[in-house]
């Protein structure tokens, strides 16, 4: 029991940084990952544990991320889910270091919600092209196109700072 209760705190944890991506904001990730975590567990169908729980439970806060969108009709810039800062590095280098991921979140932000979170699920947090497919209720290879169409507008919107480096 302890095992399943550790997976399911995992899992929402995961859950969260992904809405926190998706929509923005620390506060409406936490009400949609929490009233998400009640709609799935609630759900007769729902899966018991494993991978599959885990799946179910990023479509059902995917898709409440989703309506939260579209309910502000506006998209919200995504917050930083982790600072981490060097001791090492001089100020210069950390400044530099965290207006290029104020660039990279600007840029992020900038794509359509269909484009980001198959760039965050994939690039943030890990899953397959499989997994994706499955939690997006989409086809693989509507998975593949699409973030390779996401790549392309990030590196577009960057290309500016790939310059700017490359001159360093």
């Amino acid at each position: 029991m302890s095992n399943a209760v550790s997976q399911l705190d995992d899992y929402c944890r995961k859950s969260l940084v992904f809405a926190v991506q998706l929509l923005g904001n620390q506060s409406d990730a936490e009400d949609v990952v929490q009233a998400s975590i009640e709609k799935a567990l609630a759900h007769p169908k729902a899966p018991k544990g494993g991978v599959d729980l885990q799946k179910w439970l990023y479509r059902v806060v995917r898709n409440a991320s989703i309506d939260h969108l579209r309910k502000q009709s506006r998209e919200a810039p995504l917050e930083e889910t982790a600072v981490a800062k060097a001791t090492d590095e001089s100020p210069e280098r950390q400044l530099a270091n965290e207006q290029i991921k104020l660039r990279l979140r600007d840029a992020l932000n900038a794509l359509p919600v269909h484009h980001r979170e198959l760039v965050v699920l994939r690039d943030y947090h890990g899953h397959s092209y499989d997994d994706i497919a499955e939690i997006l209720s989409i086809a693989k290879g509507t998975v593949m196109s699409r973030l390779h169409r996401a790549r392309l507008a990030l590196r577009e919107a960057l290309s500016d700072l790939q310059h700017e480096r490359g001159a360093e």
